[in-house]
């Protein structure tokens, strides 16, 4: 089995603008350097991570921890996400193609380092993890053939372009895994399921969780 690099896309410019009616601007911030961290530690253990940063870096004590940790990787890229992420897949092919490619969305903090352990056992050229309402949390690019294609219904594009190339396509159904963290009502799910940074700190700032309706869908309440 070849080694694994994992990229994490990531924007901090204008992080998580769908919550700016429960969190403000420095507050979307916090929330989206914890839920990197979360990420980071649970994909860590696969290979090397490599932080693609379309922003410029930024001070703190998240990317203080990277740059001195070992197997890590900061990028800085301006591109857009679809040509930035296939440069870096060009370039794995150019060197090789020594690692498979893992990415992973850096809006992820239900994730657990299992989930993943059982997301590489998945056979397929490309292993794809869909997120809520067709995008692609995760992708696993096992051969040098593949390009991605995000957004709009990415999972279904990237599932019709593995057939157009011939390739085997497995697909890893996960509820920890498909759960990215959008709108405020995905808070919920931090708080019920996430281990983390992330939930400690939408506690921190008061955020508690709210089933006061018998039979109805927990809330959350600030």
């Amino acid at each position: 089995m070849r080694p694994i690099k994992v990229v994490v896309p990531f924007k901090l410019d204008c992080a998580k603008s769908r919550l700016s009616s429960v969190l403000s601007s420095k507050e979307r911030r916090d929330l989206a350097l914890a839920m990197l961290e979360d990420v980071i530690d649970s994909v860590s253990g696969l290979g090397e991570v490599v932080i693609l940063m379309k922003d410029p870096i930024p001070e703190g004590k998240t990317f203080d921890r990277l740059r001195s940790g070992q197997g890590f990787e900061i990028l800085e890229c301006p591109q857009e996400l679809d040509p930035a992420l296939n440069a870096m897949i060009e370039a794995e092919v150019r060197e090789g193609w020594t690692s498979d490619i893992l990415i992973a969305m850096a809006d992820l903090p239900l994730m657990r380092s299992c989930d993943l352990e059982d997301l590489v056992s998945t056979p397929g050229d490309v292993v794809i993890v869909p997120g809520r309402g067709g995008g692609t949390n995760l992708i696993l690019i096992r051969t040098p053939k593949f390009r991605v294609d995000y957004y709009g219904l990415s999972f279904l594009k990237h599932l019709r372009k593995a057939e157009e190339l011939g390739l085997s396509a497995g697909v890893f159904e996960s509820f920890r895994c498909g759960s990215d963290i959008d709108e405020p009502s995905d808070l919920v799910e931090v708080l019920i399921h996430g281990m983390g940074r992330a939930p400690e700190l939408l506690r921190n700032m008061g955020f508690e969780l709210s089933g006061r309706r018998e039979k109805a869908r927990a809330g959350c309440l600030r």
